[in-house]
């Protein structure tokens, strides 16, 4: 029985030989986990076109030049501009991206749609996903809505909680009533929790479509543990 996809979330190469080894669906480039994951060097991204083979895993890079979501600086969207124009002919193959500003009406986060729009038209046969922002926003359905017509593939949540196991089953509600949409289930999983979520949802046709996201590193740990990975893929593969 097939399962569920998986994409690990590297933030060192080491991680990315490891994910391109043990033939995980995607990688996620990013740097600074203390940080939520920022922007990652050339050198990481030119690392993982080396290391997959014909084009598997997928790779996608985070663009977030810094920890601010909701600040609107040309110097950053210029950054930004820049980094897709760099990448999108050389191999990968999408972007995560996220930025909200807040509403002159409501005083409340929401989507940053000019601006995502301008910078999404540069590049729009590339896979876009929508980072964990999403669960900061009001209003998480009609921020879906927006994300889903704006032309976003993928959104990472945790279904607006602190873990994806605690948000799971807002996160099928999500996926459910946005099918256009691949919900992408990140925050805090850990393999023990895969057998957790098995129980609770045990038709794997009605997860997620994105499928599982983590980093795969332990407490006291700075990369992607092997065996974490390996169990993490054993259960959702099995």
């Amino acid at each position: 029985m097939s399962g569920p996809s998986f994409e690990l979330a590297c933030f060192d190469t080491d991680a990315v030989r490891l994910g391109c080894a043990r033939g995980v669906d995607r990688l996620e480039l990013c740097s600074q986990r203390d940080q939520d994951g920022l922007t990652p060097e050339d050198a990481m991204v030119e690392a993982a076109l080396r290391y997959r083979h014909q084009g598997q895993p997928r790779i996608i890079v985070m663009l977030r030049p810094d920890a601010e979501d909701t600040l609107w600086d040309e110097n950053k969207l210029k950054n930004i501009v820049d980094l897709v124009n760099r990448w999108k002919n050389e191999g990968v193959d999408g972007f995560v991206i996220g930025f909200a500003g807040i509403s002159n009406m409501h005083g409340h986060l929401e989507i940053a749609q000019e601006w995502l729009q301008s910078i999404l038209a540069i590049a729009p046969q590339k896979e876009w996903v929508f980072h964990r922002l999403i669960d900061r926003l009001h209003d998480p359905l009609q921020s879906l809505k927006i994300l889903e017509w704006m032309g976003f593939r993928r959104v990472l949540s945790s279904g607006g909680s602190k873990t994806a196991l605690d948000g799971w089953e807002n996160l099928l509600a999500w996926q459910s009533a946005f099918p256009g949409l691949e919900i992408l289930a990140g925050g805090g999983i850990r393999s023990n929790h895969v057998q957790n979520l098995l129980i609770r949802a045990p038709n794997r046709g009605l997860w997620p479509k994105g499928g599982l996201h983590a980093s795969c590193i332990l407490p006291g740990n700075e990369s992607a543990d092997e065996g974490e990975l390996n169990r993490i893929l054993f259960q959702v593969r099995s």
